[in-house]
């Protein structure tokens, strides 16, 4: 891209170096430890394997082609699964990611004033965050789009002729397939600050509102077919303030495998109020703004951080709306912070967030090791699954050492790649925002919407006997939590692999 010959050279290897050490996570262990990241590359594997004769998909599965949300990391999952294994797909998927974040971040922050490298390494620390590592890839890819997008706005609003005005719907459309929150906060982003940049040339402001409507006009595509409207309107309130501000200072929204999360994450917070007080101190005392965009993006983040008090933690289907706001609006006011105007405080401040970005990716790496020892824990049985089966996953202790993160919830999901086995514990089958579902005459264990949730969390309320002509394996973790699904399993499965917490039955048929 044509702003990276921008970079000076000094900083350029810099975050070049550093891009390459927060790759290293993904690359130096079998698997990346998240939630539902392996639930993605499975069902992004149905779309690839669809019609492989190979396998049984077809006879389980349909695909939702709408053009809803969410499609951007199964799409570009599926077309990698045509060349490489699965675990490597996710890898190469993942350092896209890393790789297009702080680049994103450099050219937002260029747009707006050049020069502010060192607000480019401390957002390293934001890369690991909570949501990627609980495997919300779209949301996570979302991030570093939506920053891509509201630079470019910024950078061009003044000149967007129509070449530029279709690369700018482009982004927003590319947005809109990644996350649905992103991709309407890019456009409230954009409307918001065209009133405040424009002001009162109203003419502006609706050429504006006009060149959007392109990549505006999906939302009318996606929510009349929608869950998202459905059931009890949204609450909003500000009846979890203390709370929501806690978790804002603290920083939750890092990494956060830990309750609560590790100092880093404070230290983080430490560094961005240090640069509120440096900017409000140099403001006031040359009494003037640093450049055009401050006062701006100062009122567009504080909006931000307004809605993530007030917005409910479910919208719909959707959650963790505050923590994908809270990310939103912290690296968005970055665009407030000012530089340093004494260079030596500039290599100081530099020298300290490199160490800072150093040290947090190094507790990624330890964390990661220990994690991946559990997952191949989990993974012993793996080759004594046959092909073409039925899993029936119960979890009765799904983080392991990982305290916010389960890293066994969807695990099961490993039992399943490059053998075409059907996971009951497939939890995407049950949101309209995901490319796969079940059959309409798929046999489900329980008549509920959301039953995959049912497995996950209440399995109790399963009539495991009844069921188990539809199972070929049952995968258990840990000691059941109630006598009745212990006497049912015992009573109607049969034991073939046993090791710690693992298990592995057949139905008895």
């Amino acid at each position: 891209m044509a702003f990276l010959s921008r970079f000076n050279s000094k900083w350029s290897l810099l975050i070049g170096v550093l891009i390459v050490i927060y790759l290293l996570p993904i690359w130096l262990f079998p698997y990346f430890p998240t939630q539902d990241g392996v639930s993605h590359v499975y069902n992004s594997q149905i779309l690839t394997e669809y019609g492989n004769p190979e396998y049984q998909f077809r006879d389980y599965y349909e695909i939702n082609w709408y053009p809803f949300p969410n499609w951007l990391s199964h799409f570009s999952l599926a077309i990698l699964l045509f060349v490489f294994p699965p675990l490597i797909a996710e890898k190469i998927f993942l350092s896209l990611y890393v790789i297009l974040f702080p680049l994103a971040i450099y050219y937002f922050l260029n747009a707006i004033q050049r020069g502010r490298h060192a607000l480019v390494i401390l957002s390293f620390t934001f890369i690991y965050n909570y949501l990627f590592l609980m495997g919300f890839y779209n949301f996570a890819v979302s991030v570093p789009l939506f920053f891509l997008a509201l630079g470019y706005w910024w950078k061009h609003k003044e000149q967007l002729h129509t070449k530029r005005i279709v690369l700018l719907n482009l982004l927003i459309v590319v947005t809109y397939f990644a996350h649905l929150i992103s991709y309407a906060f890019i456009l409230f982003s954009i409307a918001l600050l065209a009133l405040l940049h424009f002001k009162r040339d109203f003419k502006r402001i609706l050429v504006t509102g006009c060149y959007l409507l392109p990549a505006a006009a999906l939302i009318l595509v996606y929510l009349p077919t929608s869950d998202l409207l459905a059931g009890e309107p949204p609450t909003f309130g500000l009846g979890r303030v203390g709370e929501l501000f806690a978790n804002l200072i603290g920083m939750h929204v890092l990494v956060s495998y830990t309750v609560p999360p590790s100092w880093l994450s404070a230290a983080v917070s430490a560094f961005l109020i240090f640069l509120g007080v440096v900017t409000i101190w140099q403001n006031r005392k040359e009494r003037t703004v640093a450049h055009a965009g401050q006062k701006a993006f100062l009122y567009l983040a504080g909006v931000l951080f307004g809605l993530y008090f007030v917005l409910p933690n479910s919208i719909g289907p959707g959650g963790w709306v505050n923590d994908r706001l809270a990310i939103l609006a912290t690296l968005a006011i970055f665009a407030w912070f000012r530089g340093f105007d004494k260079p030596q405080w500039e290599r100081v401040f530099t020298a300290v967030v490199t160490l800072l970005a150093l040290i947090n990716i190094v507790y990624v790496g330890v964390v990661f090791k220990n994690l991946n020892a559990e997952i191949h824990e989990f993974n012993a049985f793996v080759q004594r699954v046959e092909k073409n089966k039925i899993i029936l996953p119960l979890h009765f202790e799904p983080r392991g050492s990982s305290k916010r993160v389960g890293i066994f919830v969807n695990a099961a999901n490993y039992y399943c790649l490059d053998n075409g086995c059907i996971n009951l514990g497939n939890y995407e089958v049950q949101f309209d925002y995901f490319p796969v579902r079940f059959n309409a005459d798929f046999e489900r264990p329980l008549e509920e919407k959301e039953w995959v949730q049912i497995v996950h969390w209440e399995p109790e309320r399963i009539d495991l006997c009844d069921y188990a002509n539809n199972v070929d394996y049952l995968l258990l973790w840990d000691t059941p939590n109630t006598p009745v699904v212990a006497e049912a399993i015992e009573a109607c499965y049969t034991l073939i692999a046993s090791e710690g917490q693992l298990k592995l039955f057949k139905g008895k048929r």
